[in-house]
Protein backbone atom coordinates (compact mmCIF):
# COMPACT_ATOMS: atom_id res chain seq x y z
CA UNK A 1 0.00 0.00 0.00
CA UNK A 2 1.12 3.15 -0.96
CA UNK A 3 0.47 6.52 1.17
CA UNK A 4 0.37 10.04 -0.47
CA UNK A 5 1.71 12.66 1.24
CA UNK A 6 0.19 15.93 2.34
CA UNK A 7 1.55 19.02 3.79
CA UNK A 8 0.45 21.87 6.01
CA UNK A 9 0.77 25.29 3.21
CA UNK A 10 0.46 27.72 6.01
CA UNK A 11 3.85 29.62 6.25
CA UNK A 12 2.60 31.21 9.66
CA UNK A 13 2.14 27.03 10.97
CA UNK A 14 2.67 26.93 14.75
CA UNK A 15 4.20 23.73 13.94
CA UNK A 16 6.39 25.22 11.57
CA UNK A 17 7.53 27.91 14.35
CA UNK A 18 7.58 25.11 16.58
CA UNK A 19 9.81 22.25 14.71
CA UNK A 20 11.37 24.18 11.81
CA UNK A 21 9.96 22.38 8.88
CA UNK A 22 6.80 21.72 6.99
CA UNK A 23 4.48 19.79 8.67
CA UNK A 24 3.77 16.30 6.32
CA UNK A 25 0.57 14.22 6.75
CA UNK A 26 -0.98 10.92 5.48
CA UNK A 27 -3.36 11.18 3.20
CA UNK A 28 -6.41 10.47 4.60
CA UNK A 29 -5.59 13.72 6.74
CA UNK A 30 -7.91 17.20 5.51
CA UNK A 31 -6.53 19.46 7.70
CA UNK A 32 -3.09 20.56 9.63
CA UNK A 33 -3.90 19.50 13.40
CA UNK A 34 -1.08 22.83 14.59
CA UNK A 35 -3.18 25.47 12.59
CA UNK A 36 -6.63 23.52 11.06
CA UNK A 37 -5.26 25.11 7.80
CA UNK A 38 -6.73 22.26 4.46
CA UNK A 39 -3.94 20.36 3.80
CA UNK A 40 -2.26 20.28 -0.10
CA UNK A 41 -1.30 17.35 -1.96
CA UNK A 42 2.58 16.53 -2.37
CA UNK A 43 5.18 17.19 -0.16
CA UNK A 44 6.43 19.96 1.65
CA UNK A 45 9.04 22.48 0.25
CA UNK A 46 10.67 25.23 1.64
CA UNK A 47 10.51 28.15 -0.46
CA UNK A 48 13.48 29.67 -1.48
CA UNK A 49 11.68 33.47 -1.04
CA UNK A 50 10.78 33.13 1.97
CA UNK A 51 13.04 30.28 3.50
CA UNK A 52 12.73 29.32 7.30
CA UNK A 53 14.28 32.42 9.15
CA UNK A 54 13.33 31.02 12.42
CA UNK A 55 13.67 27.72 14.53
CA UNK A 56 13.76 28.84 17.89
CA UNK A 57 10.85 29.81 20.15
CA UNK A 58 11.23 32.35 22.86
CA UNK A 59 8.46 32.34 26.17
CA UNK A 60 6.53 35.32 26.23
CA UNK A 61 4.38 34.47 29.04
CA UNK A 62 3.85 31.62 31.72
CA UNK A 63 0.08 31.47 32.05
CA UNK A 64 -1.61 29.81 35.33
CA UNK A 65 -3.39 27.53 33.82
CA UNK A 66 -4.36 26.07 30.20
CA UNK A 67 -7.47 28.47 29.78
CA UNK A 68 -5.18 32.07 30.55
CA UNK A 69 -2.35 29.58 28.30
CA UNK A 70 -4.94 30.01 25.02
CA UNK A 71 -6.37 33.46 25.87
CA UNK A 72 -3.23 34.91 25.69
CA UNK A 73 -2.34 32.64 22.64
CA UNK A 74 -5.34 33.52 20.77
CA UNK A 75 -4.69 37.20 21.50
CA UNK A 76 -1.09 37.23 19.92
CA UNK A 77 -2.35 35.00 17.22
CA UNK A 78 -5.20 37.45 16.11
CA UNK A 79 -1.78 39.78 14.96
CA UNK A 80 -0.70 37.06 13.23
CA UNK A 81 1.90 35.69 15.24
CA UNK A 82 2.24 31.93 15.27
CA UNK A 83 2.40 30.58 18.44
CA UNK A 84 3.00 27.70 20.34
CA UNK A 85 1.38 26.53 23.85
CA UNK A 86 4.31 24.55 25.91
CA UNK A 87 3.02 22.40 28.67
CA UNK A 88 -0.28 22.26 28.07
CA UNK A 89 -0.21 18.18 27.23
CA UNK A 90 1.24 17.74 30.72
CA UNK A 91 -1.74 18.33 31.92
CA UNK A 92 -3.25 15.01 31.07
CA UNK A 93 -1.27 13.45 33.04
CA UNK A 94 -1.45 15.00 36.38
CA UNK A 95 -2.92 12.51 38.24
CA UNK A 96 0.44 11.85 40.35
CA UNK A 97 2.08 14.74 39.52
CA UNK A 98 1.79 17.94 41.92
CA UNK A 99 -0.44 20.49 40.12
CA UNK A 100 1.98 23.48 41.31
CA UNK A 101 5.35 21.96 38.98
CA UNK A 102 2.62 22.27 35.75
CA UNK A 103 3.79 25.11 33.42
CA UNK A 104 1.78 26.39 30.82
CA UNK A 105 4.29 28.73 28.71
CA UNK A 106 3.30 30.51 25.46
CA UNK A 107 5.94 30.37 22.85
CA UNK A 108 6.65 32.37 19.72
CA UNK A 109 9.23 32.44 16.93
CA UNK A 110 12.07 34.44 18.57
CA UNK A 111 11.86 36.93 15.84
CA UNK A 112 8.69 37.69 16.44
CA UNK A 113 8.89 37.91 20.45
CA UNK A 114 9.03 41.55 21.66
CA UNK A 115 5.62 42.30 19.85
CA UNK A 116 4.09 38.95 21.41
CA UNK A 117 4.98 40.27 24.90
CA UNK A 118 3.57 43.73 24.58
CA UNK A 119 0.14 41.99 23.27
CA UNK A 120 0.34 39.56 26.19
CA UNK A 121 1.40 42.68 28.81
CA UNK A 122 -1.62 44.22 27.93
CA UNK A 123 -3.87 41.15 29.08
CA UNK A 124 -2.18 41.34 32.31
CA UNK A 125 -2.41 44.26 32.59
CA UNK A 126 -6.57 44.00 32.10
CA UNK A 127 -6.13 40.85 34.64
CA UNK A 128 -4.85 43.30 37.10
CA UNK A 129 -7.91 45.56 36.25
CA UNK A 130 -10.59 43.37 37.58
Amino acid sequence: MVHRIKHCPNVECAGLARDGSIAEFVESLEECVDCGTRLVAGPGEIDPEIGLEFNELKTVFIAANATEGHVVAGTIEAEGIPVYIKGEMLLGGVGELPTLDVQVEVQVPVERAERARELAMRFEGRLREE
